[in-house]
């Protein structure tokens, strides 16, 4: 008697794409089980392009986090925008990630991404539905659902509609290969992830304009026997931001330390040792030099001839 073919194994790219504080990394962290992506309540916290694996013995999902959609007023936040357009390349299934709660129309610059990404199926996804007011499934305003191939209710935040979304992507994959290790939750190493996660803390610990004139580094990761020893450089664009960040009697940047060196021996399960160092870049995002040297490419401004 022959026995039945087991099923090929799975594969594809997932992108999420969205307006800031959708819920796009929490999302994402919900699948796959770990904190992979920095989530706060301010928005435009993504800066890059972060992969979270969520993998299976049957299928492997590679989904693509991605910064708010807005229209951008600066060439950081420009890079941010041709950041997201670059993970739309090559997705096999395009999550819109709306807020039910949201009363705002999707903006021009998140309706042309989408007009412009080819995946093999678009589903639209309300999140925060624990948050919606009334009994009829919130639909926020300017999104025709019937544009979409599926239409899904979910609470990343308290993991509700989640199964249901899975189980459709992983239907749309097609045999392909395991891009990554199973073992493997991101494509991003832990120096990477230890300065998002200082990154994070800055967000929590500072209001107005600060978090936003932050960039986070890591100068040195070094394993050592008993206890890793990590440097952060916490880059502002003025003086006065420094004594902010650095509190009374630096207490703000102890409380940063503290919160962020729990986070990274979570992330590692290592002891660590954090030190912080808060330095200046003046004006660093609105340099094109300063914007290079830290990892940001904006696109070319209109009208600049190519030589």
């Amino acid at each position: 008697m022959d026995q039945p073919t087991a099923a090929p194994f799975r594969s594809g790219y997932v992108a999420i794409l969205g307006k800031p504080n959708a819920g796009k990394s929490t999302l994402m962290n919900a699948i796959v089980g770990e904190k992979i992506a920095i989530v706060s309540d301010k928005p435009q916290t993504t800066r890059d392009r972060i992969a979270g694996i969520f993998t299976t013995t049957e299928f492997q999902i590679v989904f693509l986090d991605t910064p708010g959609i807005i229209v951008p007023q600066d060439r950081l936040n420009e890079s941010l925008m041709a950041r997201a357009a670059e993970a739309l390349e090559g997705i096999d299934v395009l999550y819109h990630l709306a807020d039910a709660t949201d009363r705002e129309p999707p903006n021009e610059r998140l309706l042309e991404l989408l007009r412009r990404a080819k995946p093999r199926a678009r589903f639209l996804v309300i999140n925060k539905i624990d948050r919606a007011r009334g009994d009829r499934e919130p639909i926020p305003p300017g999104i025709d659902p019937t544009r979409y191939d599926e239409v899904f209710f979910v609470s990343a935040l308290k993991r509700q509609g989640l199964d249901k979304l899975i189980e459709r992507t992983t239907a749309l994959l097609q045999p392909g290969p395991m891009y990554y290790d199973p073992e493997q939750l991101s494509d991003r190493d832990e120096r990477f992830l230890a300065a998002e996660i200082v990154r994070e803390k800055v967000f929590r610990h500072t209001g107005a304009e600060i978090p936003y004139a932050v960039y986070t580094e890591v100068a040195a990761f070094e394993e050592r026997p008993g206890k890793d020893f990590i440097s952060v450089a916490i880059y502002v664009e003025r003086d006065s931001q420094k004594g902010i960040i650095i509190g009374d009697g630096g207490r703000t940047l102890k409380t940063i330390g503290s919160e962020a060196r729990r986070g990274i021996e979570k992330l590692t399960g290592r002891p660590a040792y954090l030190e912080l160092r808060v330095k200046l870049r003046k004006n660093w995002r609105k340099k094109e030099n300063e914007l290079a040297n830290f990892g940001f490419k904006p696109p070319p401004k209109k009208g600049r001839k190519k030589s």
